[in-house]
C-alpha cells in the first residue's frame, strides 16, 4: 500500500509542476538576398530577392513575390564598369540581372555592387586557374539508376577549394548543385582519390524534384555534363556554412549555424558573389 501511495504522490507532483511556457520571438528583420556569379567566358548573373520569416505567412507557392525588380547592379573588372540589365527566361518566372559587355576572364578580379533602396552592398571575387577531373564513370545503385563518380588528382599546395555541379542534356535547364557540393583540400591535398555526387535539384522546380521517384539519381542513357569549378576560400566558406545551416535547421529548434556571406554585412544582406573557374566533362551513360 505504501508503495502505491508513493507512486501516486510522485505522479501528482510531476503533473502539478507542469507549466506552459510562452516564447517571445524576436522581431523579424527582412534582408536582401544576393545570388551572384561569374565564370570564365560567361557574363555576370545576379538574382536579387528578399528573405522571408520562417514563422511568417508567406505563400511558398508564389516565390516570385520576393524577387527584387528594381535593384541597381554594377560590375567592374578593374578597367571597365558595367550596369547589369534585367532579363527573364522562357518558362522561368525569375528576373535575372546580367552583364552584356563584361565576361569572365581567368586571372581577373571582379567587384560587384548591388544597390537596393539606396543601400549599397559590395563583394569581390577572382577567377582562379582551373582544375580538371581525371575521369568520370557511372556506378549503378538500383535498376537503371545510379551516381556519377570521378577520379581526381588534387594539385599539391593546400588552400584549394572546389565545387561540383551537373546537368542532364535535354532534361535540365540549369547546372544543379547537390548537397554539400563545395569542398576544400584540407584533408586531400596532393592525393589521388575517387568521389561521387548525386543529382541536385533544378532551382526553380524544387517540388517536382521532391516528388520525383528517381530523385537524386542519374539514369542509364542520360548524357550528363559535369562542371567542376575552382573557387576561392571565402566563396567556399559561404557554400559550406550555407549547407551546414540547411542541414542543422531542418528543425527550426535545432542549434543554429550562421551563413557567412561574402558581402561583409550579414545584418542587412545575405548571399555571395562567386567567381567560378570551371572545367567541363561529358559522360554518356550507356544502356546496360
Amino acid at each position: 500500500m505504501k508503495k502505491i501511495i508513493s507512486i501516486l504522490l510522485s505522479l501528482f507532483f510531476i503533473f502539478s509542476c507542469r507549466k506552459d511556457v510562452k516564447l517571445k520571438l524576436p522581431t523579424y528583420q527582412q534582408k536582401v538576398v544576393v545570388e551572384a556569379s561569374i565564370e570564365t567566358g560567361q557574363p555576370a548573373v545576379v538574382l536579387l530577392s528578399y528573405s522571408v520569416p520562417y514563422f511568417g505567412d508567406f505563400d511558398l507557392t508564389h516565390p516570385e513575390q520576393v524577387y527584387i525588380q528594381d535593384g541597381l547592379v554594377t560590375i567592374s573588372d578593374g578597367t571597365s564598369t558595367e550596369t547589369l540589365q534585367k532579363v527573364t527566361l522562357p518558362n522561368v518566372p525569375i528576373p535575372f540581372y546580367v552583364s552584356n559587355l563584361i565576361k569572365g576572364i581567368q586571372g581577373k578580379t571582379y567587384t560587384l555592387k548591388v544597390n537596393v533602396k539606396n543601400n549599397t552592398y559590395t563583394s569581390v571575387s577572382t577567377i582562379l586557374n582551373p582544375a580538371k577531373l581525371d575521369s568520370l564513370y557511372f556506378k549503378g545503385e538500383k535498376d537503371s539508376l545510379g551516381l556519377i563518380w570521378a577520379h581526381f588528382t588534387e594539385p599539391a599546395g593546400i588552400g584549394d577549394c572546389y565545387q561540383w555541379s551537373a546537368k542532364r542534356l535535354t532534361k535540365d535547364f540549369f547546372y544543379a548543385f547537390p548537397f554539400f557540393s563545395a569542398f576544400e583540400d584540407k584533408f586531400i591535398d596532393g592525393q589521388k582519390f575517387d568521389f561521387s555526387y548525386d543529382r541536385g535539384p533544378q532551382p526553380y522546380n524544387l517540388q517536382t524534384y521532391r516528388d520525383d521517384p528517381e530523385r537524386g539519381f542519374f539514369k542509364r542513357q542520360d548524357t550528363v555534363v559535369v562542371k567542376f569549378s575552382k573557387i576561392g576560400k571565402a566563396e567556399y566558406t559561404f557554400w559550406n556554412t550555407y549547407y551546414q545551416n540547411k542541414a542543422s535547421n531542418s528543425n527550426p529548434f535545432s542549434a543554429p549555424s550562421n551563413v557567412k556571406g561574402t558581402f561583409g554585412n550579414d545584418l542587412e544582406v545575405l548571399g555571395a558573389f562567386v567567381a567560378y573557374s570551371p572545367s567541363f566533362d561529358t559522360l554518356i551513360i550507356k544502356k546496360k
